[in-house]
């Protein structure tokens, strides 16, 4: 079943459309890209392998589009033949078949963890806003690098504003200073040594890169 999935795909993905090449003849142009030649059984299985490695483990299937990522190895092997390098290969199949949807969900999730403590009422907003513009990013430059990965959640946070003050805790706080300026807060709360209506803070935790 798996094997005619792939061929579905790779069907769907290499046969030529009657319609474009009809319009293209007519207009007279030239095929801009060579002939590639057929595709052997021995890369047929190497690309079947690189899509099966890339399902059995999360976060490279979460990363990345397997199937397409099979693929595009397969489709650039018979590209660049066989002495190409096969790391090489994979990383440029890898960058051109993001996941961007898995992402998304994974980012907002992982959020929902560490968010409520540091954005307040709004933190669901905030990491489906996260969530999406982390995806966007991801999959301008889709990659493992951990450096990259950690300048790609800087720029997804700023870009849903994650350092703003929450406004109603901000506001609270206040009120309660001014109830001690004037000596009402003892009054009000005999024996408290911290605002009733506030939580302890919890020590928030610092988000990584997915």
């Amino acid at each position: 079943m798996k094997l005619l999935a792939f061929y579905t795909a790779l069907f769907v993905l290499l046969m030529p459309s009657v319609s474009f090449a009809e319009e293209q003849m007519v207009r007279g142009q030239l095929e801009q890209t060579k002939k590639l030649p057929a595709y052997t059984d021995k890369e047929l299985e190497e690309a079947l392998k690189i899509s099966d490695d890339c399902k059995a483990y999360d976060r490279t299937n979460t990363r990345y589009d397997c199937d397409c990522v099979g693929m595009k190895f397969l489709d650039l092997r018979r590209q660049q033949g066989e002495k190409a390098s096969f790391y090489w290969l994979r990383e440029t199949a890898r960058r051109k078949c993001p996941n961007a949807p898995a992402m998304a969900g994974k980012v907002y999730t992982e959020c929902l963890q560490w968010a409520p403590a540091q954005r307040g009422d709004d933190y669901q907003e905030f990491c489906a806003c996260y969530g999406s513009s982390f995806a966007k990013i991801f999959s301008k430059n889709p990659t493992d690098d951990v450096t990259i990965s950690n300048i790609q959640t800087v720029q997804a946070m700023k870009s849903c504003n994650v350092n703003a003050v929450n406004v109603r805790l901000q506001d609270r706080d206040a009120f309660v200073d001014k109830l001690k300026q004037s000596n009402l807060y003892d009054k009000l709360f005999p024996g408290a040594k911290n605002d009733p209506a506030t939580p302890q803070p919890m020590r928030p935790t610092t988000p990584t890169a997915p």
